[in-house]
């Protein structure tokens, strides 16, 4: 029976082998975490060392009573040991120190058991309170012996209990990650208690151990392999966490503002490669300091460090100290070329209440004008753009339910017969608390959260009811240009309800022109594929907006059935800087031979407006003819422009 005993015991050797390469060799060391897991893993070693021990020294008679007496001891004391560690872990991996330590009579009445059982370790050395050497190495067991297991039961429904009162309301896949060892340990005991010459409480808390760190997280999951930091996964959910935990932290942000462009210059490798000693800068830095922290790398060149509470009046000077440094010593290879840093220290909840915002601020840092110096939250969160940006979703369905939502017209100019053929669609949005909000605002807000599909299905209507009138009728309006965002091009029914919508109000489908993105023609081939191909073939004519902008591809547009391609703004400007004139005449010629009729937006001068007459542009639209209307000044503005 012995030697099954001991067995166990190898058993557990194993696995924590296993643990140890697993996960020591590539996990994040130096947090509380980390640092309680590694405590466990020698507790258990040694517990499952002394119990092979004690199995081999009971069948020896040279051992003497006291040796005897010493490994059942230290046995007894590692495995009580791990419970409490557990408890602290379960802790730390939750982040939640702040809400225990809250509970001061808890937190007192938790560390009595450990407290007594330490007295009783040494006292029975000198008087058998736990246990004593009986003939033939037999152990005659007294009160403390089940004193130690009650510790041991103590603390792991203590555990239990902290996880599913605390953890499970905020966080309930790190609750059932952290319940699956307690129900193995539970298990181990019941059967050391069923069958005494079966004592592997060694070996399942062995694999409790390995259980955990397998289905915790894995390492490639969690950890950035070109920083050793955190990932922008685990970042999102332990902010998650903490926040609703009510914790108080203190972040410092790092945002590489120039990175996308430093990437399109020395490539991806050059990048990556820069990380890693910016990162390792990061850690030598908070390691002079002696600091608590996590370190996380959110991608594109964005860094969070949470700093422990007693780091906390240190902040702003390692912020500092970090920002400073990394301007110094990290270069790239192309030369004069200089990383731009802006760094934010950011303490919640004062400056931030809720995990939205945070990443609302991360984004906005890149924007902020830093000039070397670090910059406090509150310089961000308190001005009136951001602020928009946290209400945004109740400012849309605010607009969305009070009609505060409004569709304006831009006219645009037809080269061939001097008249305003057409117009272009544009959403307005006046909100009663904030005013005017600008679309580059509100646009791309309304697209994370699905709020587009309902602004679009608005603007559709709108237009396609407009349309219908017999004052449109009277205009002469050839069509109505109207903006597809990407994520409306996206859905599969796009197309069915554009062309429900024209024969409910029986509008001619040729009196609407339906404008993609250069940017959503880049996404899923295939749904918008068929929602512009069905479109066209019921009679739409279809638009490809913003040319020259994102990645241009003639051999996209030959496969769209476009009917025109507008040249962004950004062919005026090359115009207007000269030396490009016969690129943009090839680009328009190339264009009017692939049967495709040129817009040009963005013309603001009577000399931009006559060149790209000159040049062929077949229509054209910008400030120089009318800044967007509203429905009534746009009929206003067609009635005053129209031929005697």
């Amino acid at each position: 029976m012995s030697t099954d005993i001991a067995t166990y015991d190898y058993c557990a050797f194993v696995l924590l082998f296993i643990v140890v390469i697993y996960n020591f060799r590539r996990s994040v060391h130096g947090t509380h975490r980390a640092k309680i897991m590694t405590i466990i893993v020698a507790c258990t070693l040694s517990a499952a060392v002394c119990d092979a021990t004690r199995v081999r020294f009971a069948s020896l008679k040279e051992v003497s009573d006291f040796r005897f007496l010493n490994i059942n001891a230290f046995y007894l004391l590692f495995l009580t040991l791990i419970p409490p560690l557990f408890l602290l872990y379960t802790i730390a991996s939750t982040d939640m120190w702040h809400r225990f330590m809250r509970l001061k009579t808890a937190t007192v009445l938790c560390c009595i058991p450990m407290l007594i059982y330490i007295p009783v370790f040494v006292i029975n050395y000198f008087y058998p309170v736990a246990f004593e050497v009986g003939p033939d190495k037999t152990l005659i067991r007294h009160w403390g012996y089940y004193y130690s297991y009650g510790i041991f039961l103590l603390y792991i429904l203590i555990s239990a209990l902290f996880i599913r009162i605390y953890v499970r309301p905020v966080d309930k896949r790190r609750a059932h990650i952290l319940t699956v060892p307690v129900i193995i340990v539970l298990s181990g005991v019941f059967i050391s208690v069923m069958a005494p010459g079966h004592n592997i409480v060694c070996f399942t808390i062995s694999l409790c151990i390995l259980v955990l760190i397998l289905i915790n997280k894995r390492v490639e999951d969690s950890v950035d392999m070109a920083t050793g930091m955190h990932t922008y996964k685990v970042f999102a959910e332990d902010m998650n966490t903490n926040f609703k935990t009510g914790k108080q932290m203190e972040i410092i942000l790092l945002n590489i503002v120039n990175f996308k462009y430093a990437l399109r210059i020395v490539g991806y490798d050059a990048m990556r490669g820069m990380l890693s000693p910016m990162s390792s800068e990061i850690f030598r830095i908070m390691r002079r300091y002696r600091a608590q922290f996590m370190c996380y790398y959110n991608g594109d060149g964005k860094f969070a460090i949470e700093l422990s509470r007693k780091h906390y009046d240190f902040a702003h000077e390692i912020a500092e100290e970090i920002a400073r440094s990394v301007r110094h010593n990290i270069r790239l290879e192309v030369a004069d070329f200089e990383l731009e840093i802006n760094a934010c220290l950011v303490n919640c909840p004062a400056d931030i209440s809720d995990v939205d915002s945070l990443f609302m601020l991360i984004a906005d840092l890149d924007l902020a004008s830093g000039e070397g110096r670090v910059l406090s939250a509150s310089s961000i969160t308190d001005t009136k753009e951001f602020k928009m940006k946290k209400e945004m979703t109740t400012i849309i369905d605010r607009a969305l339910t009070n009609h505060y939502f409004s569709v304006f017209y831009q006219p645009i100019y037809d080269t061939a017969t001097g008249t305003f053929a057409s117009a272009e669609a544009l959403i307005r949005l006046r909100d009663p608390k904030y005013g005017y909000i600008s679309p580059t605002l509100f646009i791309p807000l309304a697209e994370k959260s699905g709020a587009i599909h309902a602004i679009g299905s608005f603007v559709l209507e709108e237009v396609v009811k407009f349309i219908a009138t017999p004052e449109f009728e009277e205009l002469g309006v050839d069509y109505i240009e109207i903006n597809l965002s990407v994520m409306q091009c996206l859905r599969s029914d796009l197309a069915d309800e554009i062309i429900d919508l024209a024969g409910k109000y029986r509008v001619d489908p040729s009196k609407i022109n339906l404008e993609i993105t250069e940017t959503a023609s880049g996404y899923s081939q295939s749904k918008l594929y068929t929602n512009i191909t069905k479109l066209s073939e019921y009679g739409f004519s279809i638009s490809l907006d913003d040319f020259g902008t994102g990645y241009s591809n003639l051999m996209r547009i030959a496969s769209l059935p476009l009917d025109i391609v507008k040249l962004d703004r950004v062919f005026v400007l090359m115009e207007e800087e000269g030396g490009n004139h016969v690129i943009i005449r090839n680009l328009i010629e190339m264009l009017k031979s692939m049967k495709l009729k040129v817009l040009v937006e963005g013309v603001e001068t009577r000399e931009m407006m006559d060149s790209f007459t000159d040049l062929g542009a077949d229509e054209i639209q910008g400030f120089y003819f009318s800044r967007p209307l509203t429905k009534t000044a746009y009929i206003r503005f067609l009635k005053e422009k129209k031929p005697a």
